[in-house]
């Protein structure tokens, strides 16, 4: 009995360590406390504005209109004879375009003359006749009465002379329109009428047209608000000047960069529309290439004043809000600080800030979706980011980093295993 119990003794003792150290390794196998690390601040990438002289521009929508412009109408009802000309040609003034058939209208100017020399002949009729009658009255052989008829009728045979040299005129310019000329020197447009048709009946048929490109007008439209600005900065643009006080003009076609061609301001209206509250202003440009074509849209930009030291950021740079326009700027602190500003003019991809912004401050130029006003970020001045690696490079080097990594402990593993 006394045996039994020593052993039932042993075998609780050997129990109780076995559990002692399956205890002691258990907590052996415990991982240490996971604890929250704060993330480090986002990069942003930082530059201080650009400030340089920057030439502030008004910008419209214009349509190109030639500074001459003629239709050629028939203004005497005949066949059209010949066409003297080719189409989009240039012509000078003076040189024949069209005739219509002459022979009525010549037929008309042998009319007229033969009217004349009838109202010459009874000129001279009536002068004899009056001076006879003048010499019989002094004899008492006729009344006084018969001398004045005589002298009426010498009056009206003058006056027939005058209506039918008046008669030949008319009928000389009718036979004139029949040799139609260019009234000016252009370029002329087809004919739009062809050989044979009857031409001028009821109305003036139109021909052709001529126009003269050299030079070229712009009309375009101002807002009273611009003019009052551009009327508030007058003086501070006159460097914008031509020779003779005009202010300069420069013109862009759809198909160009910019604005290539330089012309003057020629014209403004004298009063403002009160319908649409703008104001009608030309502008005059050489074209000496002619590669301005009238009835173009074409865009128009007028530079009013010179600003000095301006400010300028990338328009990236720049954002909006319900408050306006704003940019982000890091402090001394490294902290982000919120700018309402202020916009001037663009420049070459670039706008300029009339105020808010210092030429000292670091704006935030890429980056703005991972900064926000308040808190901290890494600032990188532009120019020194890190470069980012290509692609293939990028793919070799994740896979040298694995190589590297060493082999896994398979105690280890069975440890987390259990």
């Amino acid at each position: 009995m006394r045996r039994y119990s020593n052993m039932r003794l042993s075998s609780t003792m050997a129990i109780l360590a076995l559990l002692l150290l399956a205890a002691a390794w258990l907590a052996g196998c415990e991982r240490p406390e996971n604890k929250y690390v704060p993330p480090p601040p986002p990069k942003v990438t930082v530059a201080p504005p650009e400030q340089r002289d920057v030439i502030a521009s008004m910008f419209y929508t214009g349509t190109t209109r030639a500074w001459e412009s003629v239709e050629i109408r028939a203004r005497v009802q005949g066949m059209l004879r010949k066409v003297a000309f080719e189409p989009s040609s240039m012509v000078k003034k003076g040189d024949l375009l069209f005739i219509i058939e002459p022979e009525p209208f010549q037929a008309k100017v042998d009319e007229a003359l033969a009217q004349l020399a009838v109202a010459k002949a009874q000129l001279k009729l009536a002068e004899a006749t009056l001076k006879r009658k003048a010499n019989a009255y002094k004899d008492r052989a006729v009344s006084e009465v018969e001398v004045i008829t005589a002298e009426a009728e010498r009056d009206q045979a003058k006056a027939a002379i005058k209506a039918a040299e008046a008669q030949v005129e008319v009928a000389k310019i009718d036979l004139g329109y029949t040799h139609i000329h260019a009234p000016i020197s252009g370029r002329i447009s087809r004919n739009y009428v062809d050989l044979g048709n009857l031409v001028g009946r009821g109305d003036a048929t139109l021909l052709s047209t001529i126009v003269n490109d050299k030079p070229m007008l712009v009309y375009f439209n101002v807002s009273e608000r611009d003019l009052l600005k551009a009327r508030e900065f007058q003086d501070k643009g006159k460097d914008f000047d031509d020779e003779w006080g005009n202010r300069r003009l420069y013109l862009g076609m759809a198909n160009e960069k910019g604005f290539p061609h330089e012309g003057a301001l020629d014209y403004i209206d004298n009063v403002v529309d009160d319908s649409t509250g703008t104001i009608s202003v030309r502008g005059n440009f050489p074209n000496k290439d002619e590669a301005i074509l009238p009835g173009l849209f074409v865009r128009v930009r007028i530079p009013v004043w010179k600003i000095k030291n301006a400010l300028l950021v990338p328009k990236e740079a720049v954002g909006a809000d319900q408050a306006g326009r704003y940019v982000l700027v890091v402090n001394d602190k490294n902290v982000v600080e919120y700018r309402k500003v202020e916009l001037g003019p663009d420049e070459k991809g670039m706008v300029s800030v009339t105020k808010g912004i210092k030429v000292s401050d670091r704006v935030i130029v890429q980056g703005l979706q991972r900064a926000r006003p308040g808190g901290k970020v890494t600032p990188v001045e532009k120019g020194q980011e890190a470069p980012a690696a290509p692609a293939g490079e990028k793919a070799q080097a994740e896979k040298a980093s694995k190589d590297k990594e060493p082999a896994p402990n398979k105690t280890t593993e069975a440890k987390d295993k259990k």
